[in-house]
């Protein structure tokens, strides 16, 4: 096993699921969304013991870790972009959510007002 190369599949499993998870909030796919975020949960552990790993055979072989390291950052900076993007995307559908809901709440009260008006024999309420 190389922990170098591990490191490098596992990111790339990584930002994988990234992408899953920005398909699955632009389909409001909730289910799929949270089945993306414990995987990435799980990916975050991997990464931070195959970083361990990966450092201790660069160390090994003499190399610096630090001139390897950057070799990742591209891939990071990369899950960091693709996270903020994805945050915001979800802040957008919960902001969505609740003006339609607000407009669920205002059409079930008119419905209500509507309902009593016939119920009890009078004309109509206006609805609010």
């Amino acid at each position: 096993m190389n922990p170098e190369r591990e490191l490098f599949r596992a990111y790339s499993e990584w930002r994988r699921l990234a992408l899953a998870e920005t398909a699955a909030i632009q389909s409001r796919n909730w289910p799929l969304l949270a089945d993306c975020q414990h995987a990435i949960q799980d990916f975050q552990k991997l990464v931070s013991r195959l970083t361990l790993d990966a450092r201790d055979e660069w160390k090994r072989k003499g190399e610096d870790p630090a001139v390897k390291e950057k070799d990742f950052q591209k891939l990071v900076n990369e899950l960091i972009e693709i996270t903020l993007q994805n945050h915001s995307l979800l802040q957008t559908a919960r902001a969505t959510a609740k003006t339609h809901l607000a407009e669920l709440g205002e059409a079930g009260r008119n419905l209500k007002l509507l309902h009593r008006s016939y119920a009890n024999g009078q004309a109509p309420l206006q609805p609010a």
